[in-house]
């Protein structure tokens, strides 16, 4: 959906804003997230891999201590292995077609 004028200029403005007020936090905003290579999504699943199975070695030794740490390892393998992929889709979803906004209907 695309934005009318008004919401542009008003968007605009509150970023200038924000690098007026806090110039640290609005560069943090603008800075991206690294490329998304294979190595992270390689790590990331090698990760939860490992994780499942020190989780089953916990359920099979009856160790639930055991059991937790493996269930952190794998769900820590499978965010680092798909968080970089979901902020890249966000950020790349182009307008294959512009859309009109609620102002440009009527």
């Amino acid at each position: 959906m695309a934005l009318s004028e008004h919401e542009k200029k008003t968007l605009e403005q509150i970023a200038r804003d924000l690098e007026r007020d806090d110039p640290k936090f609005a560069s943090k905003l603008r800075l991206a997230p690294g490329p998304v290579t294979g190595r992270h999504v390689a790590f990331g699943i090698f990760a939860a891999v490992v994780g499942c199975l020190v989780l089953l070695t916990g359920v099979a030794a009856r160790a639930p201590a055991l059991g937790v740490i493996g269930f952190t390892i794998m769900g820590a393998g499978a965010y680092l292995a798909t968080a970089r992929v979901a902020s890249l889709r966000t950020r790349r979803r182009p307008s294959s077609s512009p859309s009109k906004g609620p102002a440009e209907l009527g």
